[in-house]
């Protein structure tokens, strides 16, 4: 064999060898392409899964907490109704008698004055219904009055939740300072508004 046929037999086989090198670095590349793409395909399911799975325990957490907002409240109604039957206060209403403890608190306290205003009796929750066939009721109560101190206020207020014919809750009151020389010698004004309760068969 010549030198030439020596030289272009060794350039076969280098060029075959180089291209062989060339298909398998090309086919080592698409796989790792491949596995790169499946990584991140994994990865991105995963991060999707997280969020699903997050969204799921919030959403839980969120009715849990309305369960326990729920249970709560329903304690407070059943507390209410134990107390109104303790204290007889299943009853009709009796407003004669809430005026007549109005009437007797303004006396005892000698407060300087005193407006009330009761609004129609009303349903306290139509989402909320009381067992053994009652229902509880409230006639919400506006009421004004002049004050000589503060306590004036509490004090009244535990004058009427004294009453033996409703449960007494009272919602809201504001107080103000009056001006100096004011009638009756009132050093205050508040505004208070009352819900009285009561427990009545439903017909």
């Amino acid at each position: 064999m010549n030198a030439d046929n020596l030289l272009a037999s060794r350039r076969t086989f280098f060029i075959s060898r180089l291209t062989w090198s060339l298909i398998l670095l090309a086919v080592s590349a698409l796989v790792s392409a491949g596995m790169l793409y499946a990584i991140f395909h994994y990865e991105a399911r995963l991060k999707g899964e997280l969020r699903d799975t997050q969204a799921r325990a919030e959403a839980s957490r969120v009715r849990l907490a309305r369960a326990q907002d729920d249970e709560q409240e329903i304690r407070a109604y059943i507390d209410r109704y134990r107390e109104l039957i303790a204290r007889g206060r299943t009853q009709p209403e009796r407003r004669l008698d809430w005026v007549e403890a109005l009437r007797h608190s303004r006396e005892a306290r000698r407060l300087p004055g005193m407006e009330y205003e009761i609004a129609p009796q009303r349903p306290l929750d139509a989402k909320r219904e009381a067992s053994g066939g009652h229902a509880f009721l409230t006639s919400p109560m506006r009421l004004d009055l002049l004050l000589l101190h503060e306590n004036d206020l509490l004090g009244t207020l535990a004058d009427l939740a004294a009453s033996q014919t409703a449960l007494v809750s009272p919602q809201r009151c504001t107080i103000e300072r009056l001006p100096p020389g004011a009638a009756g010698g009132a050093q205050l004004k508040a505004a208070c508004e009352i819900d009285w309760i009561t427990l009545q068969e439903k017909l």
